[in-house]
């Protein structure tokens, strides 16, 4: 069984060299996320030294430079953001603020089967009620986190989309309460000699 990835709340000390880097970052409590957006860069320079960020709308953030393999993703939620790095290659992050909405378990239904397959479905489906939305944001930023990793945005379940996220490794974060996280990072980075 693999460790949860440990997530840093910044400012941090840590060794920029590792692998996987996943950084915390406690932002103002609103849904305006360009606030959010300019801490996070800030922070990101901070950590990787004087790099050039290359940012086209609806596409995730890059470095620089065709012969660097790392990857970055980040994630906003009111409160909080998270920013994760990659050196070995593509990595996707999400993360999601549990709702206070009363309505809203019974969307769970629709967007599990539309979003996250009829199998991941029926396993939400078949928990008691007061547990499906835990489970169902859990699952959802799982989700999200392959898709970035990807490099592709939101779409319906289809089994070629599946095939496609397979070679994912996804793993849930530890995150203050009340937030849920996954990050994932592709297989083949990891072991690349594999």
């Amino acid at each position: 069984m693999l460790r949860p990835p440990t997530v840093l709340h910044w400012p941090a000390a840590f060794d920029t060299a590792q692998n996987l880097l996943i950084v915390a970052v406690n932002t103002k409590n609103t849904p305006i996320r360009e606030s959010a957006r300019l801490e996070v860069r800030r922070i990101l320079r901070d950590i990787l030294g004087d790099v050039e960020l290359i940012s086209v709308p609806g596409q995730p953030l890059r470095l620089a430079g065709q012969d660097n393999p790392s990857g970055l993703s980040i994630s906003h939620e009111n409160g909080l953001s998270l920013l994760a790095i990659h050196r070995a290659g593509p990595v996707g992050i999400d993360l999601l603020r549990l709702p206070d909405d009363p309505d809203w378990p019974t969307e769970i239904p629709a967007l599990a089967n539309d979003y996250l397959g009829p199998k991941r479905a029926g396993q939400i489906a078949a928990l008691p009620p007061n547990e499906q939305l835990t489970h169902f944001a859990q699952a959802w930023t799982e989700h999200e986190a392959r898709l970035k990793c990807r490099g592709l945005g939101l779409e319906e379940w289809s089994a070629a989309l599946e095939a496609h996220l397979a070679p994912c490794r996804v793993q849930p974060l530890a995150l203050p309460d009340g937030y849920l996280g996954a990050v994932a990072t592709l297989i083949a980075a990891e072991n690349p000699a594999a």
